[in-house]
């Protein structure tokens, strides 16, 4: 189940911009994402249906976080530290290839 709710890249960094960021518009997640809204909705979605993320709203505003529960945090905090070694994986292979 974990692989078919993180398969696709947009979702992850979903989950480390909701951790960065804490409640935001979806709007503006998508803005800081770089996708549209329309794509992110649909991530968004299967992210709710798998209790990682939450959702409320306030009018029309749609605003997301991360869920508040043990796991979903020990899966943030792994994902965190799996993106900062492969980043600095980037870095040694871009000085070996330079």
């Amino acid at each position: 189940m974990i692989e078919e709710a993180l398969r696709a890249p947009l979702r992850i960094r979903i989950l480390l911009a909701l951790w960065e960021y804490g409640e935001i518009n979806a709007t503006e997640l998508a803005h800081i994402l770089g996708t549209n809204y329309a794509q992110l909705a649909t991530h968004l979605k299967d992210l709710i249906n798998y209790g990682l993320v939450e959702e409320r709203r306030v009018g029309r505003v749609r605003l997301v976080k991360v869920r508040k529960d043990d796991v979903v945090i020990s899966l943030i905090k792994a994902l965190i530290v799996a993106n900062e070694k492969i980043k600095q994986n980037q870095k040694i292979l871009n000085k070996t290839n330079s």
